[in-house]
């Protein structure tokens, strides 16, 4: 989970009660070659489902997610699909490789995205933005990560693993039938051959 933060800025959204922007981006190296680029996001808003019981209702509060082309690629289509008639901005299309230009263009775009979505009252308060930014617009906890109950993980425990029961699904990959000299048949040759 995030940090919140009291902010000491008012909205500037006031109609929707939330304020999201992109005003940097962090790179990520693995191992090798391999890596990906990190967009924060600075959310200011004033919706209770991110607060915390020791926040005031009139308090504005501040935190900063940290995002992936592919997660805000997501949010992108799920927004365009669940709200065709808002006029999205559109965003650069994936790439396999990436340069600092693409990053910074990349940055821009997301920022100009995350600003239109924070002005629009049903895109604001959508489930899928909420939920992108950490929180469920239904009951104010995400899901996501959600622990089996109690009850659950008991069942779950006192079912002792048998090793030689079989499983009711089939081999993924089918065997083929052997001929009487030990050679695999194959029919549809065959059949072919036939013709």
């Amino acid at each position: 989970m995030h940090a919140v933060l009291v902010a000491s800025r008012p909205i500037q959204n006031s109609k929707t009660g939330i304020d999201a922007s992109v005003p940097d981006y962090q790179e990520i190296r693995g191992k090798m070659m391999s890596g990906h680029v990190e967009y924060h996001i600075v959310v200011v808003t004033r919706l209770p489902t991110f607060k915390s019981a020791k926040h005031k209702p009139e308090d504005v509060v501040q935190f900063v997610v940290s995002k992936k082309y592919s997660e805000i690629e997501e949010l992108y289509q799920k927004l365009a699909m669940v709200y065709p008639q808002a006029s999205l901005p559109p965003i650069p299309r994936k790439v396999l490789f990436v340069g600092e230009s693409d990053i910074q263009e990349r940055k821009a775009t997301f920022d100009k995205l995350m600003r239109f979505i924070s002005k629009d009252e049903d895109l604001a308060n959508s489930p899928e933005f909420l939920d992108f930014l950490g929180k469920s617009s239904a009951s104010g906890v995400s899901h996501k990560h959600e622990k089996p109950s109690e009850k659950q993980q008991e069942e779950t425990e006192s079912e002792p693993f048998d090793f030689f029961r079989e499983d009711s699904t089939p081999d993924a990959i089918p065997q083929p039938a052997l001929d009487t000299k030990g050679r695999a048949e194959n029919k549809l040759e065959e059949e072919e051959e036939e013709e």
